[in-house]
């Protein structure tokens, strides 16, 4: 039997049902033991197998404290996805990287504050969406126009930091793809509908999810983004917009997306290959 622990966050009462349903076909014939713990709990992490990074979902609110912990943790046992994983994917400058890579991004200018903050000079939308660079579930993320980034009713909403700045896509009321791959494999898609008046997709601010099935090309892509990754990935989501005619990648979630199992008759078996994968490849 291995000893696996899901790595959490003090507050996961929105988890729920995909760990549960997870965590169940992983223990039903006895080949796993699954405990979930928060990152910043103390713990024997020596005495697990492995170390699945599932629901921290408060760590961009202290990222480095996060990554050191992975560290420690690390030096105890395996982690995954790989805390060099993580350290690349944490600050949304990755996004920079595959566009130079050629992969079609949400248009992006990258700014710190305090400092300037720039509009490129091709850039003729009438709204923005302004988001901190370390950021999950919308946090801090605002529509604004170019007049007012220079108010100081808004500058005095920012912290010192790194910001993203990027064109605000009405296409986002129509829904935001989010596909999921185990080991870069495909395994299971939604679509996720802002509620109406709203933009931001996710659940907590009352967002809807459907099932969604990618055409090959859609696959094609997201199989040559996931090749301009330079790690091994056991799991990732692709977040997709369709804007002008193509689908723009707005984010690649490798740290602990939300997996969405229960959406899928497959998922949780899929995810479970990818750990049999991990106990028994050399």
């Amino acid at each position: 039997m291995k000893h696996i622990c899901f790595l959490s966050c003090q507050d996961v009462s929105h988890a729920g049902l995909d760990d549960n349903l997870t965590i169940a076909e992983l223990e039903k014939n006895g080949e796993y033991k699954i405990s979930t713990i928060p990152w910043d709990n103390h713990a024997d992490w020596a005495a697990f197998d492995l170390v699945i990074i599932r629901t921290t979902w408060d760590y961009y609110k202290r990222p480095q404290e996060f990554l050191d912990k992975l560290d420690f943790i690390a030096s105890q046992t395996r982690v995954i996805n790989s805390v060099e994983v993580v350290k690349w994917n944490y600050h949304k400058e990755y996004l920079k990287e595959l566009e130079s890579k050629g992969t079609k991004i949400v248009p992006t200018q990258m700014f710190h504050y305090p400092g300037k903050i720039e509009i490129p000079l091709d850039w003729d939308y009438p709204r923005l969406i302004v988001k901190p660079a370390v950021s999950a579930s919308a946090y801090k993320t605002m529509i604004v126009t170019k007049e007012e980034l220079v108010h100081k009713s808004f500058l005095a909403m920012l912290h010192p930091g790194d910001w993203m700045l990027q064109p605000f896509l009405e296409e986002i009321k129509q829904g935001e793809v989010s596909l999921y791959f185990f080991d870069k494999k495909y395994s299971h898609g939604i679509t996720k509908i802002p509620k109406p008046g709203d933009f931001r997709v996710q659940e907590e601010h009352g967002g809807t999810l459907l099932t969604f099935e990618p055409d090959q090309e859609l696959l094609a892509l997201a199989d040559r983004l996931l090749k301009s990754v330079p790690f091994d990935l056991t799991y990732a989501r692709i977040d997709l917009v369709y804007w002008q005619g193509n689908y723009v990648l707005m984010e690649l979630e490798l740290i602990e997306p939300a997996l969405y199992l229960s959406t899928n008759s497959q998922a949780v078996m899929n995810f479970k290959g990818s750990l049999d994968k991990i106990f028994t490849t050399p």
